[in-house]
């Protein structure tokens, strides 16, 4: 019996949405600021190799959350320049709230969809964080009156760690009081989503609505193309 759901947030929830090329001209006209001459193509391939840590894998960082001030921090070493602390205390504070600028959307059928789920089950959400915090992640779902049906709210950035490491999931159902078995996970990555649900013995739903191919090593419970799909799910599920 399901008594608990868990969501993703980003292209599960929200549409994801970039604020890289915003942040990199942002960067770039603070090194000009400080006297530091670099050219911007060479600014933009470190920003765009370092930033994101594209390069290794969960695995690699032991699940570890990787906060701003490294990721800023990587891209200087990698242009082999060096700034204070306060300055990249300040990129931080501006880096960090520009999703409040210009929030990404929400999927069609969100909102109905946790209005129709939350009078009979608990809701949780479960998302990975690059940049914005969740603090910032929280005043956006705020103002879409989507906050309020979340009774758990678990972030990278708070735990210190990515999904798909089992504490992600451990915590939001500790605090719900729900048992793993009773329990589904929604969302749309593969590896960090449904193996992560599913290796803590959770259900799971794939939301597939991008047409990526299926995996023969990870198999989520159910697939489906819009989040209003969930809610037939958890009905005969239960």
């Amino acid at each position: 019996m399901i008594q608990a759901i868990t969501f993703d947030l980003w292209n599960t929830l929200f549409t994801k949405k970039s604020y890289s090329e915003q942040r990199i001209h942002k960067f770039f006209l603070f090194l000009q600021e400080r006297k530091i001459s670099i050219p911007f193509d060479q600014f933009k391939n470190a920003f765009d190799a370092k930033f994101h840590f594209s390069e290794v894998t969960f695995e690699e960082i032991k699940f570890h959350h990787i906060y701003t001030k490294e990721r800023i921090i990587s891209v200087l070493e990698e242009i082999d320049v060096k700034i204070p602390q306060s300055d990249v205390d300040l990129l931080t504070r501006e880096f960090e709230p520009m999703m409040l600028q210009n929030p990404p959307p929400l999927k069609k059928g969100v909102k109905k969809a946790l209005e129709d789920l939350s009078p009979d089950y608990q809701i949780g959400l479960i998302s990975n964080t690059g940049v914005t915090p969740g603090k910032i992640i929280s005043k956006v779902l705020d103002e879409y009156g989507i906050l309020q049906f979340f009774e758990a709210t678990i972030y990278s950035d708070e735990t210190g760690l990515f999904k798909p490491h089992p504490k992600m999931f451990e915590i939001p159902l500790t605090k719900l009081n729900c048992r793993p078995l009773n329990a589904i996970h929604v969302g749309d990555m593969l590896e960090t989503d449904i193996k992560g649900a599913k290796d803590y013995k959770m259900h799971t739903i794939w939301v597939n609505d991008r047409n990526y191919p299926k995996s023969t090593e990870i198999l989520p419970d159910f697939e489906i193309k819009q989040i209003s799909d969930v809610i037939q799910i958890i009905r005969d599920f239960s």
